[in-house]
């Protein structure tokens, strides 16, 4: 199949198909002028989009590379660890953040509801 079909069938544009290969992420066979794909970079393409979803950038797939359409699977599974990791953080951090726009929001409430003019923020 030629880069327009691989395309359509994985959602990935022929620009970033394109930079796969420069990457090194894609090794694809040539027929004269055409990259020719098969089934294999299909789901290899799938695999790269997946992966960037879940917030790996393509310099991180580049480092787990090990061979033609293959990761290093159990590198991946520790730096989606990490990623998990951050993300768990970052949630805590989000509803400490969210908690305390409830308190302000519950100040404010209070100072409006006895008419007040001006609020002070730890009343």
């Amino acid at each position: 199949m030629l880069i327009g079909e691989l395309s359509k069938l994985t959602g990935a544009t022929p620009r970033a198909i394109r930079l796969y290969e420069t990457l090194k992420l894609l090794q694809v066979n040539r027929h004269g002028k055409y990259r020719v794909y098969d089934k294999s970079h299909v789901e290899f393409v799938q695999l790269i989009k997946e992966a960037q979803s879940l917030g790996l950038s393509l310099a991180e797939l580049q480092q787990l590379k090990l061979g033609v359409q293959d990761l290093d699977w159990v590198a991946l599974n520790q730096l989606l660890a990490q990623k998990q990791a951050a993300i768990a953080q970052q949630i805590i951090q989000q509803q400490a953040e969210l908690e305390r726009i409830k308190h302000y929001q519950h100040l404010i409430a209070a100072c409006v509801a006895k008419g007040l003019r001006q609020c002070e923020p730890n009343n």
